[in-house]
């Protein structure tokens, strides 16, 4: 199962992304909406992991802008 982590907090992304890879998940981090969107829209995930508070753009219409295109 393949994981996108879309997480500003480098600590927070980096305990979310060994924990699921202990568990045999196949993960990548974004520290930035921009970049995870990108990420979101070049790979196929099936589990997005979104932080609502990022520092370049609303959690929550990142989700809908995912949700739409991909």
């Amino acid at each position: 199962m393949r994981v996108l982590i879309i997480e500003d907090n480098p600590k927070m992304a980096g305990a979310i992304e060994r924990g699921l890879r202990e568990h045999g998940f196949a993960v990548s981090t974004s520290h930035t909406g921009f970049e995870g969107e990108e990420l979101a829209k070049a790979e196929s995930f099936d589990l997005v992991i979104l932080d609502l508070m990022l520092p370049d753009r609303d959690g929550v219409d990142l989700c809908r802008n995912l949700r739409r295109q991909c």
